[in-house]
């Protein structure tokens, strides 16, 4: 059903990691010059395709796919346990928020978090949502600062395939 919020299926893993690898490049590219040779689209696809099948067992995971107009894949959003050493207790991740370009500013992102608070409520009673967010990252600072979320003080750094830093903030926000 267009401009819904589903269970991704493994049919969707390449979609979802066409997204996913356009969205890098359009926003870590231009820092990370090593980065197109080394994201491959069907790493990524059989990454999620994994991510999708371990979401559909009893545990506390979801992949979750937004549909477009067309039926196509819109969007999706991954959860999963909030596991870093500081976060404590009630915590869950939103390992993965990404729209496809086109499909952006068209209400899928939020329709896309709140599906995923729902599932973190449901999955895991998690009573916080977190999310890490590179610091060039303007546009998703902005929309998750709309949708309540703000940075709850938390850094990390990681290392790209070319050796470059990708410095990130953890953002947050209540469930209840």
């Amino acid at each position: 059903m267009p401009n819904s919020v589903r269970d991704a299926t493994p049919l969707d893993a390449p979609a979802l990691a066409a997204i996913q690898r356009h969205n890098w490049l359009t926003l870590l590219g231009p820092d990370l010059p090593h980065l197109e040779a080394t994201l491959d689209a069907a790493s990524l696809a059989l990454t999620w395709a994994d991510a999708i099948g371990l979401a559909g067992g009893a545990g506390p995971y979801a992949v979750l796919a937004a549909e477009a107009e067309d039926g196509g894949v819109a969007g999706f959003a991954a959860i999963g346990p909030l596991l870093d050493p500081d976060a404590g207790e009630g915590g869950a991740e939103l390992v993965a928020l990404w729209v496809a370009g086109e499909q952006q500013r068209l209400g899928h992102g939020s329709r896309l978090l709140a599906a995923a608070a729902d599932a973190a409520r449901r999955l895991q009673r998690a009573t916080r949502l977190a999310h890490w967010v590179a610091h060039q990252d303007v546009f998703r600072q902005r929309f998750l600062k709309s949708a309540g979320f703000g940075r709850d003080g938390a850094e990390r750094s990681w290392q790209a395939p070319g050796g470059e830093l990708v410095d990130e903030s953890r953002w947050s926000a209540r469930l209840d």
